[in-house]
């Protein structure tokens, strides 16, 4: 029997889009939980591992005014050396190592309750999110006259549900909300500009 490893690429993102509407909102839940775990805990789980020089500079980072947050942006490069950013960059791993281990212990113990509750108010921001994306395709199906809007269209639900499952840049719930009125103004600027193109015929003959 030939196995699965044959399918294109679409049929392939089409099953994993098919998890993606299933995992979301879990997935948004677990990031809520790790960014809030990050904040009370993540100096808890970074500084004991630094080496004292780097927990000094480190200290002295925060002391000007920097974040541990910051340190995920790159912008504070400068402050550090290259050898105090190499060790930082392992230790900042190792930092999220341990938050993962201790937010599924949360999730799945004294936070269980809030976690579920996140969740179920996630799925209720997908079945919105199911509501616009299809209300898109109505457009598609409703569109005669622009076959360049109808591939944009289809292009940004793909991409919208391909941000499902973390195969695209994260979902911005915002965009997906504006979208259905953002193509129909580009019809609206399509259809003012439609026959600009054509030359002007005009009969002498009846001047």
């Amino acid at each position: 029997m030939r196995g699965r490893s044959d399918l294109p690429l679409e049929k392939i993102e089409d099953i994993m889009i098919g998890y993606g509407y299933e995992i979301w909102p879990w997935n948004q839940a677990y990031k809520e939980f790790f960014s809030v775990a990050e904040t009370r805990m993540g100096e808890h789980f970074l500084v004991p591992r630094l080496s004292d020089s780097l927990k000094e500079r480190y200290l002295d980072f925060i002391h000007f005014g920097g974040t541990l947050k910051d340190l995920h942006s790159g912008r504070p490069a400068q402050f550090f050396s290259l050898e105090e950013r190499n060790e930082l960059c392992g230790r900042l791993v190792e930092m999220q190592l341990g938050l993962k281990d201790y937010v599924a212990r949360e999730v799945q113990s004294f936070g269980r309750g809030k976690y579920l509750k996140r969740v179920e108010e996630f799925r209720i921001i997908l079945d919105d999110i199911k509501d616009k994306l299809e209300g898109l395709r109505d457009l598609v199906e409703r569109e005669e006259d622009h076959p360049i809007l109808v591939g944009e269209i289809k292009d940004k639900i793909r991409h919208f549900e391909l941000s499902l499952c973390l195969l695209a840049p994260e979902l911005q719930y915002e965009a997906v909300c504006k979208a259905r009125e953002h193509f129909q103004g580009r019809k609206m600027e399509m259809n003012r500009f439609r026959g600009m193109h054509v030359p002007m015929q005009i009969d002498f003959y009846n001047i």
